[in-house]
């Protein structure tokens, strides 16, 4: 009869339903609170702890199921998680993979419609050692873009605001513009150094350019 009460006791407790009393990250260690029984500290079960290792430690009051080999508590290891009144899911859409942070950061895929958003999160890093690639149709940056090297572009490049340029300005293959619709003109603010070529002004090349000379003939080209 001692035997059938041990073995029964054992057999109750190999899986039990819990929710976690303490954490001890240093430690990777939770107790876990089920009926009655607070359980000295053990291990959680991790999805991923080989070479490929993940870190996403449970948070008390989550539901867990203690698995207790030989039906023993002490030897016993926290399976996570399962939904509870206390914390349930943060969607019922099967078309989405959605992870929920505590300071209220998302990371939403939804295999439906394709589609993934990242949001409430303060900072982002991307740090690779060779190359970053973004290929789409179309890229929208809502907010300031500093870039600290050197931009290459390759298409062409349309500006529908006033541009400043701090340090010297150089181009290679010609310039064009024209006025504004409101009548803006190019203007010009200091020396001015041109060098070959010709300079001209509403068909007048001011290099070569005379007038009549009321002594007779023409003037000298300017020098």
């Amino acid at each position: 009869m001692e035997n059938f009460a041990d073995l029964s006791r054992r057999i109750e407790s190999l899986i039990r339903l819990g929710t976690i009393a303490e954490v001890d990250h240093a430690a990777r260690r939770v107790r876990v609170q089920t009926g009655a029984l607070t359980s000295n500290w053990l291990p959680w079960a991790a999805s991923r702890a080989g070479q490929t290792r993940d870190w996403s430690p449970p948070t008390a009051g989550e539901q867990v199921l203690l698995l207790c080999p030989s039906g023993d508590p002490a030897g016993g290891v926290a399976l996570l998680a399962i939904y509870s009144d206390a914390f349930d899911a943060p969607s019922s859409s099967p078309d989405e993979h959605l992870t929920v942070y505590p300071d209220g950061a998302r990371l939403l895929y939804n295999h439906a419609t394709g589609s993934l958003s990242v949001s409430g999160v303060r900072t982002a890093t991307v740090q690779a050692f060779g190359l970053v690639t973004v290929d789409c149709p179309e890229t929208f940056i809502h907010g300031n873009v500093a870039i600290t090297g050197s931009l290459t572009v390759t298409g062409a490049t349309l500006l529908q605001a006033a541009a400043v340029v701090a340090g010297p300005f150089s181009y290679q293959s010609g310039m064009s513009g024209q006025g504004g619709a409101s009548g803006a003109a190019a203007m010009l603010s200091g020396n001015i150094i041109h060098q070959g070529g010709a300079l001209s002004s509403n068909g007048v090349t001011l290099h070569s350019h005379t007038h009549p000379d009321p002594h007779g003939g023409n003037t000298e080209p300017p020098r």
